[in-house]
């Protein structure tokens, strides 16, 4: 299943898992795609989406742009 957004697609998160991912994330100093998937066992590119959408809502900032393996950071008052 998929989600359609603009022209990007999206794999399906569920949302517990989502809000699990959003509430835990914010006890890091920083995160990268990596240390999500790793975490809680998904693809690399499926933790760049939910980074990006986190993003998106204002709970990570983007630190360092990079292709492979952007940092984000916890925005401070989260």
């Amino acid at each position: 299943m998929s989600e359609r957004s603009g022209r990007e697609y999206t794999a399906f998160v569920p949302e517990g898992l989502y809000k699990r991912i959003s509430r835990e994330i914010k006890k890091e100093k920083f995160v990268t795609p990596y240390m999500v998937a790793e975490k809680y066992n998904m693809t690399v590119s499926l933790a760049k989406q939910v980074l990006r959408r986190l993003e998106k809502e204002g709970i990570v900032e983007l630190y360092a742009p990079n292709r492979r393996a952007p940092i984000y950071i916890v925005k401070a008052g989260q």
